[in-house]
């Protein structure tokens, strides 16, 4: 019984590795951000950091496809991490636009190496634990998520320690950003070695049935007889992500030249984002329809319409902090609602949690290359608003195909 409970513990523990690694990934896009805000880039290429990064993660996540299973995600990962590691040292040395952008590319492609491989090892665990695919789902998405709140909120105060110019530019505290980063992705690498055996400790006598015969959690709700609607997933989430990145890319230049907000204000704004995002998909840990229900798809993108609306919007820290948490919402249930899809399939869910990766790639390149031409050109206000008519276009067409796929309860 002891092992037992040391398993259930280990198992919950590898949703540690995507909080920590994503903390890193948030910290790089975040500090680089402001960096060349600070420098008095354009929108355009503060926004540029985020769809370098999503250009080169889209095409690796693409390779990676091809390459991932149960049996190599453990070495793929553990490759990942210490790439990281070695770049976050070098963005210590290294100064200028063009190197931010080089380094920020090589993160995107490390990072890919990690997070498709990582939703294969997890689902294999969690097979091995008898667990749902809505807890791997809500967990997963929980955990990067953690790690997306955290990163900015701690590389806000970060980088308020360090040396400040005559101007009052900060000079050194961003490397201690890097430093934590660095920290960070060690410990998820000696995570990896010790836990990297659960994937293959499946115990099929107990976790097929209980002693009385009725089945357990995990195979109560039989989602392959549900119809395959991923490729709603990738149309419904890749708009969702575009908005996300939109908003997270190019709201340093605003926060910075019209709001004048401080490090610390800017990276609770995106803490309190992750942290509602993180708190929502961890509530849908216990989900069993609603990901096929047109109602429940039209709340949750009403909620992001709104939020997007008062970023655009809103001029003052507490409206921005309302629009960040409604936003947190709406996006903890498509991030949800595009792992679910993928997972559920019975057999091509290697493949399509990979092409997941990507289309959030994808659609990290148009939202930061979009809003930075039309925050330049109409202001950060317009590009907000087309954020959300793109948000209440793609909504009605999930309602609509969702209530052409009413099918039986998979769960009886």
């Amino acid at each position: 019984m002891k092992q037992e409970t040391r398993d259930r513990v280990a198992r919950v523990l590898i949703y540690l590795f995507p909080a920590l690694v994503d903390s890193v990934v948030a910290q790089v896009g975040f500090v680089n951000a402001i960096r060349l805000a600070k420098m008095g880039a354009s929108a355009s290429v503060v926004a540029g950091i985020a769809a370098v990064w999503s250009l080169v993660y889209m095409f690796s996540c693409l390779f990676v496809s091809r390459m991932v299973t149960p049996a190599n995600a453990v070495r793929m990962m553990t490759g990942a991490c210490i790439s990281i590691l070695i770049i976050c040292g070098l963005f210590t040395v290294v100064e200028g636009t063009a190197a931010i952008y080089v380094l920020c590319s090589c993160v995107g492609a490390a990072t890919a190496f990690f997070f498709a491989p990582f939703q294969v090892f997890m689902k294999a665990v969690d097979k091995a634990g008898s667990k749902p695919i809505t807890y791997s789902a809500g967990l997963y998405t929980f955990s990067w998520s953690m790690g997306f709140a955290i990163g900015p909120f701690l590389a806000g105060f970060l980088m308020e320690t360090g040396s400040k110019t005559a101007d009052g530019i900060e000079t050194s505290g961003w490397k201690w950003v890097y430093l934590v980063s660095g920290m960070a992705v060690l410990l998820t690498v000696i995570g990896i070695r010790l836990l990297a055996h659960l994937a293959h400790s499946l115990k099929p006598a107990r976790n097929e049935r209980h002693k009385n015969g009725q089945p357990t959690e995990a195979s109560s709700c039989d989602y392959s007889r549900m119809p395959d609607l991923v490729r709603l997933a990738w149309i419904g989430s890749g708009v969702g992500v575009m908005v996300f990145t939109l908003i997270r890319a190019v709201f340093p230049k605003k926060a910075v030249s019209i709001l004048h907000l401080a490090d610390s204000t800017q990276g609770t704004i995106l803490f309190l984002m992750c942290m509602a995002q993180a708190l929502t998909a961890l509530s849908l840990c216990r989900s069993r329809l609603w990901m096929y229900r047109p109602s429940a798809v039209g709340v949750f993108g009403l909620i992001g319409l709104c939020a997007a609306l008062l970023f655009g919007f809103s001029s003052t820290t507490l409206m921005l902090y309302c629009a960040a948490t409604l936003f947190g919402i709406y996006s903890g249930a498509f991030f949800f609602y595009l792992v679910f899809h993928a997972l559920s399939h019975p057999v091509k869910s290697s493949s399509y949690v990979a092409i997941n990766e990507a289309v959030v790639g994808f659609a990290g390149i148009v939202g930061p290359m979009a809003g930075g031409l039309l925050a330049d050109h109409l202001g950060f206000n317009i590009a907000c608003a087309a954020g959300a008519a793109v948000i209440l276009a793609v909504t009605l067409f999930q309602i609509m195909v969702h209530s052409k796929n009413r099918e039986q309860d998979p769960c009886c």
